[in-house]
């Protein structure tokens, strides 16, 4: 039969359940403001009654031993988390479009500015050359106009170009930023997971198996654990992220398709600019972890003292070393960082929309906004020029309107925009455009023709684009003249910038739901917890009754029992 006292050994049991559960009541109610802070709870169980020959004994003398703490758990839905993961990282990407693709607005917000957009200037060019075009006694002036409304025109474009510029710039050194910040979180994640393994053993919770360290129970360091998922959501802001696991406690991760932290291993990101025209952005992973099946394990990831050693040899810096390291994963294509403010970063910078090569980044853009600049330049440039290419100075050099070339005499695409300016044939003589035939001549008669000309150059339409090294034509399919090709840049940017906003706010409104979703199962309710608080401090108080009772109950039988008379 069982002991007399084996109640009170229950009731005593039944109290420390009920204080556990008290405290972790308590705990949660402290953290209802910790960031990452995931609710606890109190797992129990009832005592089974073990035999010696059954697995569990039916015996009604053993029965009703009790209950008993399993072990604190956290509160947390996997599925949940690898909702918000996949939202945030699509949060962050739209947030990025927006943001920069929201400063080009701003930056070329003066295009159609009634006083000195550049839509404005354009039209005050052409006036000129309508005046020019005129018998005016004051000729040589007017010709002044028209030369000086010309580089109002081309003063117009530079001063757009250094405003892409300046984004452009501002663009690189937040992406440096988030590597910096990736490499952090990997740093951490590496370090985070050899803390976690080496709280499963002091707890107990952890034993060996061929060398390798299993988990042997669903709970643990819970602290350590929520540190962890904090991290994996900060990741999750700049790329893909996903996550496993492991036997001994650690966490698995990968980022845009790659291995990049295992155990207390990790890798770390770069980011490189390539140079062809225009300077593009591209990110690495730098020995990033591979699966190597003969050994069954993950090689290639390097601990906290290598990195610190390859910094420290590349002045606290892993550029040089990623250059030249062949173990380096380009991790830039759509297919390895799928979103996240990395792919937001990659497609503003890149971005060169119907200017791209077959093999180039589509997205409309800082250079997408850049080369249709560079389109108007060159195409000015090209046609109005081509007005007089018969022609020459009496030095010899030709006679032009407009130049795009550098200062080397190089007169590229890339850079048409740039270095758009009224050539020094104009500028030295406004009114060579009416005399192209005798440029050493005074003008005396006017001979509106070549101007008549320039004014026609106006009124056509063209495709603007270039050809690119390999032959292929990159133009944009509308024909179109110069004043609707520069309305046609405002439009389209405002209509970029309306469709990003309205994917971020879409996207925003996606991760919001989630994320409430996952705070009501994951986050502290100081509704709940009190509930809870009310609850357990009824069954504390009952169970305390309880020892009453069973106080008295024993004492009747020890003092009582067998006593003559007793009543």
């Amino acid at each position: 039969m069982g002991s007399s006292f084996m109640g009170l050994y229950v009731q005593r049991e039944a109290l420390v359940t009920a204080q556990k559960a008290l405290d972790i009541t308590g705990n949660n109610i402290s953290n209802v403001k910790t960031e990452g802070y995931s609710r606890q709870r109190v797992d129990v169980c009832s005592v089974a009654n073990k035999g010696y020959n059954l697995l569990y004994n039916t015996s009604v003398s053993m029965a009703g031993q009790g209950v008993d703490v399993v072990g604190v758990t956290q509160l947390r839905d996997s599925l949940l988390d690898e909702k918000v993961r996949k939202y945030t990282t699509s949060s962050s990407e739209y947030n990025v479009k927006d943001q920069v693709m929201s400063d080009v607005e701003t930056a070329l917000d003066n295009i159609e500015a009634e006083e000195s957009g550049l839509a404005t200037n354009l039209a005050k060019f052409k006036e000129a050359l309508q005046s020019f075009s005129a018998d005016n006694s004051d000729r040589k002036e007017v010709a002044n106009v028209a030369m000086n409304a010309a580089k109002s025109v081309a003063e117009q474009i530079r001063y757009l170009d250094d405003r892409l510029n300046e984004i452009s710039d501002r663009t690189l050194e937040d992406a440096k930023a988030s590597v910096t910040a990736i490499n952090t979180i990997l740093e951490n994640m590496g370090k985070l997971n050899e803390e976690i393994t080496t709280s499963y053993i002091s707890m107990g919770y952890i034993s060996s198996s061929s060398g390798n360290y299993i988990v042997d129970n669903d709970y643990g360091p819970l602290e350590l654990k929520d540190k962890m998922n904090m991290l994996i959501d900060q990741l999750s802001e700049y790329g893909n992220v996903t996550c496993k696991e492991e036997n001994n406690g650690s966490f698995t991760i990968t980022f845009a398709g790659q291995l990049v932290v295992y155990n207390d291993t990790y890798a770390q990101t770069a980011m490189t600019e390539i140079d062809p025209d225009p300077l593009n952005m591209a990110f690495v992973v730098t020995d990033a972890g591979t699966y190597d099946q003969a050994e069954d394990r993950y090689v290639g990831l390097m601990k906290a003292d290598d990195w610190r050693k390859i910094k420290a040899d590349n002045g606290d810096s892993t550029a040089a070393y990623v250059r030249n390291d062949p173990n380096a994963v380009d991790i830039t294509g759509k297919d390895k960082i799928v979103s996240g403010s990395l792919r937001g970063y990659l497609d503003t910078f890149n971005g060169e929309g119907i200017y791209a090569a077959d093999d180039g980044n589509k997205f409309q853009g800082i250079e997408y906004y850049r080369d249709m600049l560079n389109s108007l330049a060159k195409t000015m440039t090209e046609e109005l020029n081509g007005i007089f290419e018969n022609f020459t100075m009496p030095d010899g050099s030709p006679i032009e309107v407009f130049t795009y070339a550098d200062g080397d005499g190089n007169d590229t695409f890339r850079t048409a925009a740039e270095n758009f300016r009224v050539a020094s044939a104009w500028e030295n003589d406004p009114s060579i455009i009416a005399h192209p035939e005798t440029p050493d001549m005074p003008l005396e008669e006017l001979d509106n023709s070549y101007i008549n000309k320039m004014l026609g150059v106006f009124a056509d339409a063209f495709q603007f684009g270039y050809v690119d090294a390999d032959g292929t034509g990159r133009y944009d399919p509308q024909e179109l003249n110069f004043e609707k090709f520069v309305a046609h840049i405002s439009d389209n940017l405002g209509t970029q910038v309306e469709g990003n906003g309205k994917l971020k706010e879409t996207t925003d409104i996606m991760l919001d739901s989630v994320v409430n979703a996952r705070d009501e199962v994951m986050a502290v309710s100081i509704n709940e917890e009190g509930i809870n608080m009310m609850n357990y401090q009824k069954w504390y108080n009952a169970i305390a009754r309880m020892v009453t009772t069973l106080d008295q109950a024993l004492d009747k039988l020890i003092n009582g029992t067998g006593l003559v008379g007793l009543q």
